[in-house]
C-alpha cells in the first residue's frame, strides 16, 4: 500500500470515528393526533436489515421515537408503514427518512398522524401535510 492510500484510509477512519463523538443522534418520531377517533396508531419501520417490529401508539401516549446516526458510507433510509382504524384499514407505506451525502446531526423529524392525513415537522418548525391515508376495504 502506498503512503497516499494509507493516509487517505486513516483520514476516513478518523472522520468516521471522531464524528460519532460530537454528532448527536437524529430522532424520527411518530405522534398520534387522531383526536376525533382516538384510534391507536400502528408503526412499523425498517432500515436495511434493522427491522424494529410493530409498535402501537395510543392517542394519549407520548410519541414513539427512533434514535440513530446517519451512515455516511452507504446512506441511511427508514421505510415505515403506519396504520389506524378499527381494522387498521387506513394505511401509509412511505420513506420516513433519507440521509444526505453530508452527515446530519441532531435532526428531529416528527410524523404526525391525523384523521385527514400525515403531517411532517422538522426540528420543531410548523407542520405541513405530506400524505393522505389510503383506505383498504376489509371484508
Amino acid at each position: 500500500m502506498n503512503s497516499f492510500s494509507f493516509v487517505f484510509l486513516l483520514v476516513i477512519a478518523l472522520y468516521a470515528g471522531l464524528s460519532k463523538a460530537w454528532c448527536r443522534k437524529n430522532v424520527l418520531a411518530f405522534q398520534n393526533s387522531l383526536d376525533s377517533s382516538h384510534d391507536t396508531l400502528q408503526v412499523h419501520c425498517k432500515s436495511g436489515n434493522d427491522d424494529l417490529g410493530i409498535h402501537f401508539v395510543k392517542f394519549s401516549d407520548h410519541v414513539y421515537s427512533i434514535r440513530f446516526r446517519d451512515n455516511v458510507f452507504i446512506g441511511t433510509y427508514w421505510d415505515c408503514i403506519i396504520q389506524h382504524g378499527s381494522k387498521m384499514e387506513y394505511v401509509l407505506n412511505f420513506r420516513a427518512y433519507t440521509s444526505r451525502p453530508v452527515r446530519r446531526c441532531g435532526q428531529f423529524h416528527t410524523w404526525i398522524a391525523k384523521e385527514d392525513g400525515i403531517y411532517f415537522s422538522k426540528n420543531g418548525k410548523p407542520e405541513g401535510k405530506k400524505y393522505d391515508w389510503t383506505k383498504y376495504n376489509s371484508s
